[in-house]
């Protein structure tokens, strides 16, 4: 795995913070760090929401193992996928991600995974 960014001493990684929402309840901060392509990776703190997505978000994150027809990692993300849930850029420059429509994010405890489609 490759990380880059200011715990790793790599250079030209721009940290760039977002935050997770639905609708106006803010689920919960991302803090990009560095990179292990295709992810961002990024610090997770969480926020008033949280506690109402957790256990979604932890159904995703405990998915491993093959999925060749991807049935087994639809049935967590299908529930998060209703929620419409985006990404917003803490400083405005770039217009809000939806989640399942422009990236996804996985999150396990403090840590966070980023991923979005090229384009946005």
């Amino acid at each position: 795995m490759m990380r880059t960014g200011p715990e790793s001493g790599g250079r030209g990684h721009r940290t760039t913070r977002w935050r997770l929402l639905r609708e106006d309840v803010l689920i919960g901060e991302l803090s990009e760090y560095g990179c292990d392509r295709p992810y961002s990776l990024a610090r997770f703190t969480p926020g008033p929401g949280w506690e109402s997505v957790r256990p979604l978000f932890e159904a995703w994150a405990a998915r491993r193992g093959t999925d060749p027809d991807g049935a087994g990692s639809a049935a967590p993300t299908g529930p998060l996928r209703d929620l419409g849930l985006r990404l917003a850029p803490v400083d405005g420059r770039r217009p809000p991600l939806r989640l399942f429509k422009d990236c996804t994010v996985r999150i396990n405890g403090s840590e966070a995974r980023l991923r979005h489609w090229h384009g946005n």
